[in-house]
């Protein structure tokens, strides 16, 4: 896969901007059962898939992602810079998560009683970042 590098008019670099090399090595899910590993493999297979998708900040245009990605074992690290309102082809397993659901990370009340208990619940946090599907 040859990689064309993108950048703005004003020479910022954006999609995939660097690719570095793994220290651990695959070890082909040597360690799991039969069908453990068949799965996983099917898994990895899955999100190495390359797919079409346009990247949203709710925040606005003027903010960027830049993140690593690395899913599994000797594979190599890939950083990508995404810019908002611009479509990227990413590894499928990226865009997932990106995505993920947002039950994962809470904001904080920050009100709790004189006994440490809290007066008010944790809220889910509102979506930052999104990448909508164009073509999976």
């Amino acid at each position: 896969m040859s990689n064309v590098i993108m950048a703005t008019s004003t020479g910022e670099e954006h999609g995939l901007i660097n690719t570095l090399a793994n220290s651990c090595q695959d070890n082909g899910f040597k360690h799991m059962s039969p069908e453990n590993k068949a799965k996983c493999e099917k898994e990895k297979k899955e999100h190495s898939k390359m797919v079409k998708a346009r990247y949203i900040n709710h925040r606005g245009a003027h903010e960027r992602l830049t993140k690593p990605y690395c899913k599994y074992a000797g594979d190599p690290i890939r950083i990508y810079h995404l810019i908002p309102g611009i479509t990227y082809e990413l590894p499928f397993g990226f865009v997932q998560e990106v995505n993920e659901p947002l039950n994962k990370s809470m904001v904080r009340s920050g009100l709790v009683g004189k006994d440490g208990v809290p007066l008010a619940k944790d809220t889910p946090a509102d979506k930052l970042h999104e990448l909508v599907p164009i073509s999976f």
